[in-house]
């Protein structure tokens, strides 16, 4: 009885997990440097390129080979990422400045990953999570978030903050504002894949949703794990 109360209890428990997935970083092929600076990348998505536009100041740009200030990998994997940045692409920035990502398809979960926000922040309009923070190239630190009104601050703790946020759901772009100027911090972006489109409302009640194959799988094990107690605990009574 108590190893089907196991499996039951194990099986539910899987079923409100988040599991690490693959995420396809951008490849950054060119761009400009000054206050007024652009780049290009590209996300190969699900077989699918979603272009990717880079507006706002860039200190300097690596598309092809320089150091790989994504290495260690330890701040940018945690239990939503299974994979750091694989090539040495970054664009860095030094100055108090706004800036602005957009992307030709809406992408699923954008993941931000960020080297050496000394002593910085960045200033979102859009809410997000912080996925992994840790040691990276440049030392430790930590991040943290800071909400207020309608904003959404990335602040350093202190040390060489490297790490990883999330903006949730569906994303077609994202603005922010570095708030002070420093030598120089970089980011990267990466995501799951395209974003799913919302189904057309039609007439009649609206569809159940259908759970994956492995949950049910997973419902299944914990349903019979809980009608084996049941009949185990009737039979213990009579």
């Amino acid at each position: 009885m108590k190893l089907l109360l196991g499996i039951a209890v194990g099986a539910l428990c899987a079923l409100t997990q988040v599991s690490a997935a693959t995420v396809t970083w951008v490849d950054w092929t060119s761009g400009t440097t000054g206050n007024n600076a652009t780049a290009a990348g590209a996300l190969n998505v699900d077989g699918t390129t979603v272009n990717v536009a880079y507006s706002g100041q860039i200190a300097f740009i690596q598309t092809s080979g320089g150091t790989n200030y994504w290495n260690p990998s330890a701040p940018y994997i945690s239990p939503l990422v299974d994979n750091a940045p694989s090539t040495t692409d970054i664009i860095a920035n030094s100055t108090a400045s706004a800036k602005t990502l957009t992307f030709s398809q809406p992408v699923d979960n954008l993941f931000f990953a960020v080297v050496s926000l000394n002593g910085n922040g960045y200033r979102f309009s859009q809410d997000f999570d912080i996925v992994s923070t840790g040691c990276g190239y440049w030392g430790c630190g930590g991040l943290t978030k800071v909400v207020s009104g309608g904003s959404y601050d990335l602040d350093s703790t202190g040390g060489e903050p490297h790490g990883v946020i999330r903006f949730v759901g569906a994303v077609s772009s994202i603005t922010w504002t570095s708030l002070t100027n420093e030598f120089w911090n970089g980011f990267t972006v990466g995501t799951y894949g395209l974003a799913q489109a919302e189904p057309t409302p039609g007439p009649g009640p609206a569809p159940s949703p259908v759970p994956e194959p492995s949950s049910m799988a997973l419902a299944g094990v914990a349903l019979l794990g809980m009608t084996g107690v049941y009949r185990a605990r009737r039979r213990s009574r009579s």
